[in-house]
């Protein structure tokens, strides 16, 4: 019987803790098109992918976005409602203008339009099985975000 429990929790907190990686890509999702969005240049050529991104003002709207999606301080610390209970570091962020792509990200991911490479962590409480296997649990997302659409 107690292996069934312990099975069953192991389920549980899975199950939970997918859900919380979830609502982070979201998040980082969302945060990336905004800084697509806000950062090309007017007058851009999308049906030839003829756009720039500026990296810098990219990054900022980026974290600026980050931190309302995932209730966060402007330090990326988290507020009550948040998901995460440390920090969240953005481990890597790097625009993929013309001229950088084909290429692929440090991930493994192909690139070929103009994109946005995201790499966050951060931990949140282990939500069943916190004796057994400590209180916290790290999450990672990677995304690459780019905005066309292809079918």
């Amino acid at each position: 019987m107690i292996p069934f429990f312990t099975f069953s929790f192991f389920i549980v907190e899975h199950t939970q803790l997918r859900l919380m990686h979830g609502m982070a890509d979201d998040a980082v999702v969302m945060s990336a098109l905004a800084a697509l969005k806000g950062t090309y240049s007017y007058g851009a050529d999308f049906a030839y992918e003829d756009i720039s991104i500026d990296p810098s003002d990219a990054y900022s709207t980026f974290r600026e976005y980050l931190s309302k999606n995932m209730k966060l301080d402007g330090s990326l610390n988290p507020l009550p409602g948040s998901i995460a209970v440390s920090p969240v570091e953005i481990l890597d962020f790097r625009v993929y203008n013309p001229g950088s792509y084909p290429a692929f990200c440090p991930g493994g991911v192909y690139i070929n339009a103009p994109s946005i490479h995201v790499v966050i962590s951060f931990q949140v409480d282990r939500p069943v099985l916190r004796g057994l296997f400590g209180e916290r649990v790290t999450m990672k997302v990677h995304r690459d975000v780019d905005i066309f659409c292809r079918f």
